[in-house]
């Protein structure tokens, strides 16, 4: 008897010695309810914006991933202590006291200094905050030559003009060779660090077609490159020919791709009115916005044309306007009139090395 009352009391000690620690029971503050607020931080949308009244939340561990961070919290009888780090930097929240046995909840407006170089974007019919990092047209180095260079489709199946389907053989030579001679594809996002790139290069592709999925997709994914695609919004998902939501969708968590507006319907902007043009480029930034979870902060204009006007409705929706022809582009010029190269299926490799050096 003896022998079984001593085995089960090991057994007792082992298992309880295995056992998971106990979670912290909810015993602080009582969670504060879901409102018709959402938000958006890095691209990562969060269950929503909460609220007792008076003060609005966030889950806190929510907020920290969407920054590539982590979270330890330390709880304490009346309240909780929360460590969040974000790279090398870590930092501390001593005053919360929202836990509903699964979330930690932390003020909004404590965590809001932690977006600093974040813009935030509202989308007011949906009651929904996108806060996104990208750099401001007036704070870029100036001075720095970047030669753009503006393609459309990459395939050899032409079914349209002849001219915009450079072959996926001969781009696959331009990246090889930007990539054997020391050249970094960017998109706009990295354009607040270009005085640290040494030569830079941009590829930018317009009208969103399919083949950038099938074609152009892979072959940035071999070289490691990057570049830019401006969407025909009202466009998306129109097979066989364009690029459909989930393939945006799965290009852009890439990190590879930078997605932009080409406007809703690609019209002459020079031909358009003020209502016209609020529709083709404020509207076409709500719906990428919506759809990439990150604001959208550069247009490339339909065929080049633009207006005096078009240019100001430009200005006051994004950072950056982009035409089809002019040269290498020097930072520091007129944010809403960047300059680009056009690659056509007949551009040789020599003169697109003309065009980038």
């Amino acid at each position: 008897m003896k022998k079984v009352f001593s085995f089960i009391l090991i057994l007792t000690l082992l298992l309880g010695g295995c056992a998971e620690p106990t979670p912290p029971a909810p015993i602080y503050e009582e969670a504060p309810a879901a409102t018709e607020k959402g938000i958006t931080v890095a691209g990562s949308p969060l269950s929503g914006v909460y609220s007792d009244g008076v003060t609005e939340y966030l889950r806190l561990q929510e907020f920290a991933e969407a920054l590539g961070g982590s979270v330890e919290i330390t709880p304490q009888e009346q309240t909780f202590t929360a460590t969040l780090t974000l790279g090398d930097a870590t930092h501390s929240f001593a005053e919360g006291k929202r836990y509903d046995g699964e979330q930690w909840y932390q003020p909004k407006e404590t965590l809001m200094p932690l977006l600093e170089g974040y813009h935030s974007f509202e989308d007011t019919e949906k009651k929904h905050t996108y806060y996104t990092a990208y750099p401001m047209a007036d704070n870029v180095a100036e001075g720095i030559d970047v030669p753009i260079l503006m393609y459309h489709a990459v395939s050899d199946n032409c079914w349209g003009i002849r001219q915009l389907f450079v072959s996926p053989k001969s781009l696959e030579e331009q990246l090889q060779y930007l990539q054997e001679n020391g050249y970094t594809t960017v998109t706009f996002e990295d354009f607040d660090r270009l005085g640290e790139i040494e030569k830079p290069v941009m590829l930018t592709f317009d009208d969103g077609y399919s083949d950038n999925y099938t074609e152009l997709f892979p072959i940035l994914q071999k070289y490691n490159a990057k570049a830019t695609i401006f969407l025909i919004y009202n466009k998306l998902d129109e097979l066989p020919y364009y690029l459909t939501r989930e393939q945006v969708k799965e290009m852009n968590a890439s990190g590879l791709v930078s997605f932009q507006s080409h406007t809703m319907s690609h019209p002459n902007l020079d031909t358009l009115n003020e209502e016209q043009l609020q529709y083709e480029l404020g509207q076409s930034k709500l719906e990428l916005t919506r759809l990439l979870g990150k604001e959208v902060f550069a247009v490339a204009y339909p065929s080049g044309k633009w207006s005096e006007q078009s240019l100001q409705v430009t200005q006051a929706h994004y950072q950056f306007g982009l035409l089809s022809r002019g040269g290498t582009y020097e930072s520091g010029d007129h944010p809403a009139k960047v300059s680009r190269y056009y690659v056509r299926r007949s551009t040789t490799l020599n003169e697109f090395i003309d065009m980038i050096d």
